[in-house]
């Protein structure tokens, strides 16, 4: 893939110690444990951590959705020779909790299912009128010593409540449509990113003088936030990115 190659290639030019952007794809970025020890490259307004060992330079961003890790890697070979990519290209570790590997096409499978959904718009609550007000109209007729009057009363609730409730309710519903919406559309560019660089079964090779991108899913037995470890091998070499969850 050379148009990513060569935004890799420029972007090593100028050495970044800016703080990561805050989310890919909608989903938080976890940030590294001691960012001073990176170079970072810049792809898609995002700061990406990466480490250079002779002619092979590795990056890797880490996100975080609800049901699992992702692990963003780019792999620049700048070598004469092609490079054969390991199936256990990355190891996930983190102390005294269970990482468990998945596999990207699953989640988006799951992201594209999303998309298909339809926003829900709630009901407005019920507000019991405020008060009423009587108007009676009549007429009155007398014959001799009686008087005999003819009329209808008329009885109007004030509704006022709940018409600034339906007000508020229909407001509301548009913003969550607006944000379902952009969250639905970020699902599906999500979706199609994994289908397109999900690291499979294959050994992929990177070619000389040119650069690839993987995704790595993996999911937690126990939801639980700490420090963990991405290590990408490489060429025989271990390229490792500390993270403070």
């Amino acid at each position: 893939m050379k148009p990513y190659s060569s935004v890799l290639a420029f972007a090593l030019l100028v050495f970044v110690t800016a703080a990561f952007a805050e989310k890919r794809f909608d989903r938080p970025v976890i940030k590294l444990a001691k960012p001073t020890e990176y170079t970072f490259i810049k792809l898609d307004d995002v700061q990406i951590p990466s480490l250079t060992k002779g002619d092979v330079t590795v990056s890797c961003l880490t996100y975080r959705g609800t049901k699992h890790y992702y692990v963003e890697i780019g792999i620049i070979n700048s070598t004469k020779e092609d490079l054969v990519v390991p199936v256990d290209l990355v190891d996930f570790n983190k102390p005294n909790y269970t990482v468990m590997r998945a596999d990207p096409r699953t989640a988006a499978a799951e992201l594209e299912s999303f998309t298909h959904t339809r926003f829900v718009p709630t009901a407005p609550p019920v507000v019991p009128p405020s008060g009423s007000t009587t108007t009676i109209n009549a007429n009155a007729t007398t014959y001799g010593n009686q008087t005999q009057i003819n009329g209808t009363a008329t009885t109007v609730n004030d509704n006022s409540g709940q018409a600034g409730a339906n007000f508020g309710n229909a407001l509301g519903n548009a913003i969550a449509a607006r944000r379902f919406q952009h969250v639905q559309a970020s699902a599906e560019r999500f979706a199609a990113f994994l289908e397109t660089f999900s690291q499979n079964v294959q050994a992929p090779v990177v070619r000389a003088g040119e650069a690839k991108i993987f995704v790595a899913t993996f999911d937690q037995l126990k939801p639980k936030k700490a420090p963990f470890t991405v290590t990408i091998r490489v060429a025989g070499q271990d390229f490792i990115f500390q993270y403070a969850e």
